[in-house]
Parts: structure tokens; sequence; C-alpha cells
């Protein structure tokens, strides 16, 4: 009980906005260790020491809880799978004589497009199993509907065009090929083509770090204080249930 009132205090007193990397990093710690003294620990709980009647609610809440912790570890995975995207596109060009310049810029645009579907999806699934959860334990808390909508990364942004085929140009060399992976970069158009797609691209990646950082330092601000304390009221259940099991 210490250690959960120590970091609902510590919510509290924290900055709402602007958390650095550091910070949702040690939020999102704190909160697993919490978890880690009864919902963690049972990763296939049978809960034998749970009555009949109360096993299908505990069970579920065990669920719910897992699943929101997981779509909060993956939303920061995420973001730090887009500071290695970052990088990919920002060496360029990348192994030379293997990758063309559109290959690596083509490589790291699909990693970009996918993670921005992996946050959407995982941003969404926390949403709702937060709320999902603070139903199940019947807890009231005041929202804010026009602040409480989960952050999404926008679709059909500039870059996307670089990464299909080259637009039709009088230039001999497009004429005869379109296909941008076989273009040869020693093309002056081309070469122009593919450095002006890397700058797109680098703002684009940019952008979009900055949206999950957001989304998730958001989320931390508005429910870090909610979850915490559906956390702790979950182990104190178990922690009760298997304390009046073992007077038994």
């Amino acid at each position: 009980m210490s250690k959960r009132r120590a970091l609902l205090d510590y919510v509290k007193m924290s900055r709402v906005d602007g958390l650095a990397p550091g910070e949702i990093d040690e939020r999102i710690v704190s909160i697993i260790e919490l978890a880690g003294e009864e919902l963690m620990r049972l990763s296939d709980p049978s809960f034998e020491f749970v009555p009949e009647r109360m096993k299908g609610g505990i069970l579920t809440v065990h669920q719910r809880l897992k699943a929101e912790l997981a779509a909060l570890l993956n939303l920061r995975t995420v973001y730090g799978d887009l500071i290695v995207c970052r990088v990919v596109a920002g060496d360029y060009p990348w192994i030379h004589n293997q990758l063309s310049p559109y290959q690596h810029l083509r490589l790291a645009w699909l990693q970009l497009t996918q993670l921005s579907s992996m946050f959407d999806r995982s941003m969404t699934a926390l949403d709702r199993l937060h709320n999902e959860t603070l139903e199940l334990l019947s807890i009231d808390v005041e929202r804010d509907a026009a602040d409480d909508s989960p952050q999404t990364v926008e679709r059909g942004t500039r870059a996307d065009r670089w990464f299909e085929v080259m637009p039709q140009c009088e230039a001999s060399t497009l004429a005869t090929m379109r296909i941008a992976s076989e273009l040869a970069t020693a093309d002056v158009l081309v070469a122009e083509y593919c450095d002006a797609a890397r700058r797109e691209l680098l703002e684009q990646i940019d952008a979009t770090i900055q949206i999950v950082g957001s989304g998730i330092a958001g989320f931390l601000s508005r429910h870090e204080g909610e979850l915490v304390d559906l956390i702790g009221r979950y182990n104190d259940m178990i922690e009760n249930l298997q304390l009046r099991s073992s007077r038994k």
C-alpha cells in the first residue's frame, strides 16, 4: 500500500505536459513494478484461492489490466522503433552497392507507415481497455470529453508520393523506365528527386515521433493516477483473497 500511495503522490506532483522520454520511461516502469506485486506475477492464474462465484469477475479484471499494460508497453516500443526509423532514414545512402537510395528510403517509409498504424491501434485499444476496467471496478472519474480522444497519425502526407513510381517527365531515362527502384541514381534528376524525398520523409518521421510521444505523455497525464489506483485495488483484492484462503 505504501508504494501505491507514494506513486499516486508522485503523479499528482509531476508536470502535466512536456514529458521527456526518460520521464515517460520512469512512469511506465513504476506502473509495471506496482503491477508486478500481483498482476504481472500471475501470468496464467487459476485463482484456486478465489471463491467460485468470484472467479469470473476477478479473471476479467486481471485480463483487462494486463491487456492495458501490454498496450501501454507497445506504445513505448513504437516510440523507440520510430527513433530507429529516424536513424535509418538519416544515414543515407545506406549500405552502398547493396541498396539504392530509393530502396533505402522506401524501407524507412514502410517502417514509418507500419509504426503509425501500430500506434493508432494501440492508442485506441489502450483508451478502450482503460475505460472498461474503470467500469469493472466501478470507479467514477470526471472526464473532459474534448480532451479525451486518442491522438492518431495523419495519413496521406506529402512523403507518400515518393515511393511508388516517378512522375512522367521529358527526360529519356524516365520515359523508358518509370519504376523508381530501377532508376539509376547517377541521373541528376533522380538524385534530386531522392534527396527531396529524404528531406520530406525526415520531416514526416519527426512529426510522427512528436505525435506518438505526446500521445503517451497525454495518456499518462490524464490517466496514470487512475491506472495506479486500478492496479492497487486489484492487488488489494488478490492479497485479501489469498489471506482468507490461507486461514481456512
